[in-house]
């Protein structure tokens, strides 16, 4: 800056399209965030020996009922010689590896968000702060290139920039979006505030980055297995051609992806994508879930795959809301997903759609008391038995029921045996009725125990009072892998329907004088402990 004056150097009516452009308020709010942690890197030497606390604090104060909106900085200050490039529309840094790569941030966002607006800053080492003040309408009506500078002693130790944003526009925060704005820039400059490098005020408060849970847990294939942590480092890249076909560069792809320990629908699911280390239009519940990553629309994999993506070789459009050149970039992500795919040492997508959360000792208690209720029910209903031709049946001198054969237990299920042992579950017993016919009836007792992964699904016995008792063992195989049998009552009457009729059907058989009932269930028991 060579006078009291400062260029704005460019057509006034350029600035009133600005008004109209697609944006949101966070994005344009990021833009002022963006100068200032760039301001605060490119000058970290100077301010790390002046400040102990080594960071980096802005603060934006949002005031609706006033119709104003401050944005406070202590970066290095706007120099002199930095100041016409601060101001000229598009006068572009030399060094474009930054955050204000374009050189337009400010001004746009500024004109976006209000008609009148200040900055005023004090540069470290310097003697005066600089004042400046934009107003849309008298730049517009008096053909403006120029704008007055107003100067004013102060401190050679200062450091900072106060942006402030009056006659605010049409584009302007509501007051239901100020918690929604917060939760944006959080997740935009969650790296920065991560790595302690910047502390970010939004009315106040002072916002957090949220670290999710990434799920720790066994192979769905292998659900007595070791845990592992589900969560695959991605360093891939891949070539960048330009339109001839030469190679000029790689797209490059540096982070994780994993499976959340809680499904979530819209907000913890997704991808964060970065770009010089802040996230770029996918941030809170707008992050990235395309079909090749996350699976269809609200599958298992889509409610459980997150991540995180620093992209190197993409550009952006000028308001960092969005990735350009959409095929290169959907072709690259396809090609990692192939590459993921290939590397069978973590299987996420299909853990991701194929895992199910074993449920708690009171949810299991809970459905396999709905499961023996409802069994218990279905067997109370009278029962209609077509006729059939007579068979001839195997003499019988006598209905003992013969011991229940159990499958040897393997060492897998053994272990799961001795580590559900400490959640033994045992439903009380419910009596009911088996009414085959008219004159015929039959007691019988239902109850459920946890007894053993290696025993059948079911037992059936007949005491000597009488009865009949009917044992449900909910330790079987079956209930580990076929965990959805227990997740909803469709499901539960379905099951309690298959496990009724094994068991009426050898009571009647039993009562029939035929053992080879007893055996059936001995060997389809032999079969299910295997499961």
């Amino acid at each position: 800056m060579n006078s009291n004056k400062v260029s704005i150097a460019t057509k006034p009516l350029v600035y009133s399209a600005f008004r109209y452009i697609e944006n949101k308020v966070w994005n344009a709010l990021a833009e002022y965030i963006d100068n200032a942690v760039q301001s605060f890197k490119d000058h970290s030497d100077v301010l790390t020996n002046i400040n102990p606390n080594n960071k980096l604090r802005v603060e934006i104060n949002i005031d609706i009922d006033q119709d104003i909106i401050t944005i406070t900085d202590n970066a290095f200050g706007i120099t002199n010689d930095n100041y016409d490039r601060a101001f000229e529309l598009a006068n572009i840094p030399l060094d474009r590896k930054g955050l204000n790569e374009f050189g337009m941030g400010m001004k746009v966002s500024s004109i976006w968000l209000s008609d009148l607006w200040t900055v005023k800053t004090k540069a470290y080492g310097e003697t005066e702060a600089k004042t400046l003040v934009f107003d849309i309408h008298e730049v517009t009506k008096n053909q403006e290139l120029e704008l007055p500078v107003s100067l004013e002693t102060a401190n050679v130790n200062e450091h900072y920039t106060i942006v402030t944003l009056t006659k605010l526009s049409q584009n302007k925060p509501r007051s239901r979006q100020i918690p929604y704005v917060k939760k944006h820039l959080a997740s935009i400059y969650s790296k920065y505030i991560r790595d302690g490098l910047l502390d970010l005020v939004v009315n106040d408060e002072l916002l957090c980055d949220t670290q999710l849970q990434c799920l720790v847990a066994p192979y769905y294939r292998t659900p007595s297995g070791e845990s592992t942590e589900w969560k695959k480092v991605i360093n891939f890249e891949a070539p960048k051609y330009d339109e001839f076909g030469n190679q000029i560069g790689v797209y490059y792809a540096k982070g994780f992806i994993g499976i959340l320990e809680r499904m979530s629908t819209s907000v913890d699911n997704g991808i964060l994508l970065f770009r010089r280390g802040r996230v770029i239009g996918s941030s809170y519940d707008e992050k990235y879930r395309p079909k090749v990553l996350c699976g269809e629309e609200g599958s298992p994999r889509y409610k459980r795959i997150y991540g995180e993506l620093e992209l190197d070789g993409f550009d952006v459009s000028f308001t960092k809301s969005s990735f350009q050149d959409d095929d290169e970039f959907s072709t690259f992500i396809e090609i990692m997903r192939d590459d993921l795919i290939k590397d069978k040492s973590l299987d996420i997508f299909g853990q991701a759609q194929n895992y199910t959360k074993p449920k708690s000792k009171a949810e299991k208690a809970k459905a396999a008391q709905q499961l023996v209720q409802t069994i218990a029910d279905e067997i109370a209903k009278p029962i209609a038995i077509p006729s059939e031709p007579a068979e001839s049946t195997a003499e019988v001198s006598s209905v003992d029921i013969p011991e229940v054969v159990s499958a040897e237990p393997t060492s897998e299920s053994a272990s799961a045996e001795n580590a559900s042992s400490s959640e033994t579950i045992v439903i009380p017993s419910i009596e009911t009725e088996v009414r085959p016919n008219a004159t015929s009836t039959y007691k019988l007792v239902i109850n459920g125990v946890s007894e053993s992964t290696n025993k059948g699904l079911y037992s059936l016995i007949c005491k000597p009072d009488g009865k009949y008792y009917a044992t449900i063992n909910l330790s079987n195989g079956f209930f580990s892998r076929f965990r959805e049998c227990l997740s909803s009552d469709d499901n539960i009457k379905q099951l309690a329907y298959f496990i009724r009729n094994l068991v009426v059907t050898e009571l009647l058989l039993i009562e029939s004088g035929i053992r080879s009932a007893t055996s059936f269930r001995n060997k389809f028991n032999q079969l299910f402990g295997l499961i």
